[in-house]
């Protein structure tokens, strides 16, 4: 008995090497939504540095847009800024895709392990 009363001690959670996982459809699920997830972040993230380069190329040079720190006011402003720039261009649409793609692939993953539903 731990000294706490809980019965059993922090090193009794945590499963040893030699425990086996059990490979269920619902943690497959998980796994393949959490690296579906990545994938979405990372195309977004992307589409995003694209963007900017493209959006620089027309502005002078000293007024750039840093290719660091992403707030919701900044995105915001680029998204903007190249929908003017750009109209035809298919970018933004891209990274709100693959943004959206994320989320979903994130609140899959977190049904799948259990963290919500």
């Amino acid at each position: 008995m731990s000294r706490h009363g809980l019965g059993h001690t922090i090193a009794s959670l945590v499963p040893s090497a030699s425990t086996p996982v059990q490979m269920t459809p619902r943690l497959i699920t998980g796994v393949l939504a959490l690296g579906l997830a990545t994938i979405g972040m990372v195309v977004a993230s992307l589409c995003a540095i694209v963007m900017i380069e493209q959006i620089n190329r027309k502005r002078p040079k000293g007024d750039l847009v840093s290719y660091f720190g992403f707030t919701f006011w900044k995105n915001q402003r680029i998204f903007n800024e190249y929908r003017r720039l750009y109209p035809a261009g298919r970018l933004h649409v891209y990274a709100w895709s693959a943004s959206a793609l994320a989320i979903v692939g994130l609140l899959t993953c977190a049904l799948c392990v259990g963290l919500i539903g």
